[in-house]
């Protein structure tokens, strides 16, 4: 499966919101995808995000292995993810960001976060004249 930067940004956007009662009970893989999937991301590709967002220590949450799956039972966001979530949580940073990225057919969680930095400290300097 791909991992689509689309789908991270709307992942974590969800999480911090804290609709799933995370920091009390942990919320469920399969949950937290029921309640995301839309008309852009399946539930397969909710579930694949929290699993990589998991692997990339971007969550906390606890894993169980099952015979033929797995449960992911998510508990927050990690330092790392809101400061990834922080630096592509403005639309018209993402917007940037993804239209720098968008030439190349594969880009990685880190890379998009320096990209999105980048474009931050951009439009900082623009709108600020500081030398940043």
């Amino acid at each position: 499966m791909q991992l689509k930067q689309d789908c991270v940004r709307y992942v974590l956007l969800s999480l911090e919101e804290q609709k799933f009662n995370m920091i009390i009970f942990g919320a469920n893989d399969t949950d937290i995808a029921t309640k995301l999937a839309d008309d852009r991301f399946s539930t397969d590709d909710i579930r694949y995000t929290l699993f990589e967002l998991f692997s990339g220590r971007f969550i906390t949450a606890e894993i169980t292995k099952f015979k033929n799956d797995y449960l992911l039972r998510v508990t927050s966001i990690t330092w790392a993810g809101h400061e990834l979530l922080d630096d592509i949580r403005d639309t018209e940073v993402w917007r940037k960001t993804k239209d720098v990225t968008s030439s190349f057919s594969s880009i990685s969680v880190s890379i998009l976060k320096n990209v999105a930095t980048a474009v931050i400290t951009g439009i900082i300097k623009q709108k600020t004249g500081l030398p940043l």
